[in-house]
């Protein structure tokens, strides 16, 4: 599959008002809501994080672009062929998604997965309602989503190098079980990873997901704002080895982890040369929870 970029994420809520104020006055985000959808605005497009009513608390779905009608076909075919059962979307589906089509699809682990193409959006200029001065998205995508894989790492991981990723990194983690493996992945655009594999039993199937703002006094404003509005922290500040982000981590309404970070490499993937460590940071991200 040629994946664009990380296109949009899903996620569940019983409601959406604790999601309105974490995202408005912690995250810094714009909020629309059209159908009881609440949709998290960060860039020029119609919505970035859609967190669905109803629903428990949770990731439902990772949304990947590719580019053409010709690309989302290709994708569809080649996942048919591989035995992958195929979910196809209606019309009601690809207006709250705010796309032309798009299906569904589990991976190996039961994770939800969408391909999608051609964003609808009007454009309308990101103004944070709290002053964050700007979301790194373009050419780049939404962000990163991690993933668990610890019923069958080996599978799992091997799925996803088939059908559209490249292997940018591998870290090995020190559990009180022995080491478990995190795999970082890359679609087609230079942001160091769009998805990550990790060998670690995490209730809700979500380890994290990171948003990527424009400066460092972006990430410090935020790291006030979670102690003001008394949201969890999950991991302190530190500064990542392979992708060189500076970020923090705090729990969400929905359950798993953000990453709201800055500083994130630029990747030539030509000459990028695959490697292993054994430590994720620099520095910091001491893990709290």
């Amino acid at each position: 599959m040629n994946i664009s970029e990380l296109g949009y994420l899903l996620v569940g809520a019983p409601d959406v008002e604790e999601w309105r104020h974490y995202a408005e006055r912690v995250l810094g985000t714009m909020t629309a809501e059209s159908d009881g959808v609440l949709y998290l605005k960060i860039d020029p497009r119609a919505f970035r994080i859609a967190v669905l009513p109803g629903h428990e608390n949770g990731l439902i779905a990772s949304g990947w672009l590719v580019s053409t009608p010709v690309d989302f076909a290709a994708a569809r075919q080649e996942l048919v062929d591989a035995g992958v059962d195929i979910t196809d979307g209606d019309a009601g589906g690809a207006h709250l998604r705010h796309v032309q089509a798009y299906f569904s699809f589990r991976d190996p682990e039961g994770h939800q997965h969408e391909v999608a193409w051609g964003p609808i959006s009007d454009f309308r200029s990101f103004t944070s309602p709290i002053g964050v001065s700007g979301f790194i998205t373009e050419g780049l995508g939404l962000g990163h989503v991690v993933l668990t894989a610890a019923n069958d790492f080996t599978t799992e991981a091997a799925f996803w190098l088939r059908h559209g990723f490249g292997l940018s990194d591998i870290l090995n983690v020190p559990t009180p079980a022995g080491n478990a493996q995190v795999h970082f992945f890359h679609c087609r655009n230079p942001r160091q990873h769009s998805l990550a594999l990790g060998e670690l039993p995490i209730p809700g199937g979500c380890i994290h997901m990171m948003l990527e703002v424009a400066t460092l006094d972006d990430v410090g404003r935020c790291l006030d704002r979670v102690e003001e509005h008394g949201v969890k922290l999950a991991a302190t500040l530190g500064r990542h080895v392979n992708d060189n982000m500076t970020s923090f981590y705090m729990l969400t309404p929905g359950g798993f982890a953000l990453e709201y970070g800055t500083g994130g490499k630029i990747m030539d993937w030509e000459e990028n040369v695959v490697f292993e460590t054994t430590r994720g940071s620099d520095w910091g991200h001491k893990f709290l929870s």
